[in-house]
């Protein structure tokens, strides 16, 4: 198989991934604040919850790793934190132009792109052998 083709799988799992627990984590995010929840308190355990599930799917799915979690989990939160900037960053340039519902859509797609890229950059689910 060539690289190509393996990056776009690994990439399709990827966002194949963020999909559902996106959507999943809006789904509970949207019951626990109607059971009276702070949508504040809601969004904050979402998120922590989110990136929880991101790093065992995405460790095991997308990128296959069998490395140790303290060689992957350092990895994963550098490029989540490098995530967290873009997110800002490109939200607050994006509501220059557009209403908040759309600039929101196009900053996840973007962000996503970002925490992937930083991902690959960071070495990822990348054996500890083939990460120099």
């Amino acid at each position: 198989m060539t690289n190509l083709l393996v990056e776009a799988q690994r990439f399709s799992k990827y966002g194949i991934i963020g999909l559902i627990n996106n959507a999943a984590l809006y789904a509970l995010f949207v019951v626990v604040v109607y059971l009276g929840i702070s949508p504040v308190a809601a969004a904050g355990t979402c998120y922590v919850l989110g990136v929880i599930i991101s790093y065992l799917l995405n460790r095991r799915w997308a990128f296959g790793s069998s490395n140790s979690h303290s060689h992957d989990f350092p990895r994963f939160i550098l490029a989540y934190g490098v995530g967290l900037v873009s997110t800002l960053a490109t939200i607050s340039v994006l509501l220059i132009w557009l209403p908040p519902q759309v600039a929101q859509i196009l900053n996840v797609g973007i962000t996503a792109c970002v925490i992937y890229g930083m991902l690959r950059l960071v070495s990822f689910g990348i054996e500890k052998d083939h990460a120099n």
